[in-house]
């Protein structure tokens, strides 16, 4: 977690007045919603690695390469959500962050077939993470960030709201495991 970095910056003048620091805050909130977006995908996506981790029974290069990837898409997604939040209107800078969420996506679905293709998992935790249920939360995060990206020219806010539904849909399975 040590990529992430709060940017909210305090002005060095003193505010005058409770109205100043209200209007401070209300322009801050895209900042504050795009942080909290980030943040929640960060460590979502951290404890489904870490427990894709716990399962395997060995590693080799090309895993750990895909890995990196992983890691390397992960750590982009302070950078594009913080992007996209001072720019909230802006659909290229919303698409941005569906493009480093489909990316970050589709690397983990690739870490995990792979490991499961090449026996890495054991057989109990295949059966029981190998589900129809499991593939279709994959997919869903693949599908909606995918779409996030053309509909970001639409509507930012529709595309943020795709970006809050992946993350509902990650939190309620992280939760019944």
């Amino acid at each position: 977690m040590t990529i992430l970095v709060l940017e909210f910056k305090v002005p060095e003048e003193a505010f005058h007045s409770d109205g100043n620091i209200k209007s401070f805050l209300h322009h801050l909130l895209p900042s504050i919603f795009s942080y909290f977006i980030s943040f929640s995908t960060i460590v979502i996506l951290w404890m489904d690695h870490h427990n894709l981790f716990r399962l395997l029974k060995r590693a080799d290069p090309p895993l750990v390469f895909l890995n990196f990837l992983f890691i390397l898409f992960l750590s982009a997604t302070p950078f594009t959500t913080s992007l996209a939040g001072r720019n909230y209107e802006s659909p290229f800078a919303v698409s941005l962050v569906g493009i480093n969420y489909l990316l970050m996506n589709l690397a983990f679905s690739s870490i995990w077939v792979y490991a499961l293709k090449n026996k890495m998992i054991s057989e109990q935790a295949q059966q029981q993470l190998s589900t129809k249920k499991e593939n279709m939360i994959i997919a869903a995060g693949i599908v909606l960030s995918l779409a996030g990206i053309p509909l970001a020219y639409v509507s930012t806010y529709i595309t943020f709201s795709l970006f809050f539904i992946i993350l509902i849909i990650h939190m309620i399975r992280l939760w019944r495991h």
